[in-house]
């Protein structure tokens, strides 16, 4: 069988270029960046103050806690708007129970920060890299975590759609 030679891109010039192209493209919009006093916190039963509440999962069993300042508008989607308390957190966290968990399943609290560095809220779930973007009309949009994480986490086949 013959063989195709198929010329072979020059990598001291390719590099660059592709570096170029990254550079150009620009940075992450959002950080996720961990911060455990999220966690102490909310797994304290207390709801820190200055955010708006949401959850996305069943009622009984949030697959994540999104809070959001009030001056920044969320597309909300699947999210649910929830008036987050001590007597609600406290049922969620013995649901969720983190200092029982995997490391595979653990919730962990994050600050959600534009790429400029300003806070726009907390995030508390198992899933490690959300998603998130602005809108075109000025809406902050965050996906809500895949239903296959309920699974994952309860190692539940039914359950939550």
């Amino acid at each position: 069988m013959p063989r195709l030679n198929f010329p072979r891109p020059h990598l001291p010039i390719t590099l660059p270029v592709l570096l170029l192209l990254a550079m150009a493209c620009g940075g992450p919009a959002f950080r996720f960046q961990e911060d455990f006093a999220i966690n102490e916190a909310l797994e304290s039963h207390r709801p820190l103050p200055g955010y708006t509440y949401y959850y996305s999962g069943p009622e009984d069993y949030p697959l994540a806690i999104l809070g959001i300042r009030p001056e920044i508008r969320l597309k909300r989607g699947f999210w649910i708007p929830v008036e987050l308390n001590e007597k609600k957190l406290a049922r969620w966290m013995h649901v969720i129970d983190n200092p029982h968990r995997s490391l595979r399943s653990r919730y962990s609290g994050k600050v959600i920060r534009s790429a400029e560095g300003k806070e726009l809220g907390i995030w508390y779930s198992p899933q490690e890299w959300p998603t998130a973007r602005w809108e075109a009309d000025g809406a902050l949009s965050i996906a809500t975590p895949p239903n296959t994480l309920h699974r994952k986490i309860t190692r539940d086949a039914g359950g939550f759609p």
